[in-house]
């Protein structure tokens, strides 16, 4: 009637689980499109580094740091994480701005600048988004993908024909 359990079946040492590895959440996006957040690929600038000069480069740069210089990344993207502070001229294919930039931004593709980034220099680029919360000191140039074929078709063009002095009149000038 009365059964004792079995303690045979049971392993002599207990077993943890490991839990599973954490999915990354999704997040809202300014277009409305969800996005994975993910660990940056590329380098890295922690909150504790400070790097003054030149970075050039083809992989993507999270900066949460301090830079002072220049930036230029031919294929990369830049970003600038919540406690990151740049004070350089950023030149990439790709700009995300969370943190505080002061220089002239680049973005051959792109720059996007969340609700707690804060950018005062020139801003020129294809496509820009921008979060509510965000501060703009700053002249934006959204350019066409076009235009700069078209810049330098007008600049073989003027360079090609030399230009000639034209006489002119003004129209108060009267002489007899």
């Amino acid at each position: 009637m009365w059964r004792k359990p079995e303690e045979n079946n049971k392993p002599s040492s207990p077993v943890a689980e490991v839990p599973a590895a954490p999915r990354p959440e999704p997040v809202r996006s300014v277009a409305g499109l969800t996005a994975e957040v993910v660990q940056p690929s590329g380098g890295v600038v922690t909150s504790s580094l400070l790097i003054k000069g030149e970075i050039r480069g083809r992989e993507d740069l999270y900066i949460d740091g301090e830079v002072q210089g220049s930036i230029h990344l031919v294929d990369g993207r830049v970003t600038v994480g919540p406690h990151g502070k740049i004070s350089a001229d950023v030149d990439a294919r790709e700009i995300i701005v969370r943190g505080i930039v002061k220089g002239s931004l680049r973005g051959r593709d792109r720059v996007e600048v969340g609700r707690t980034g804060d950018i005062r220099g020139d801003i020129t680029t294809h496509r820009f988004a921008i979060e509510e919360g965000a501060q703009i000191h700053s002249k934006v140039e959204i350019t066409r993908p076009d235009d700069s074929r078209n810049a330098r078709a007008q600049e073989k063009t003027s360079t090609a024909t030399p230009l000639q002095p034209v006489a002119m009149k003004a129209a108060g000038d009267v002489t007899n």
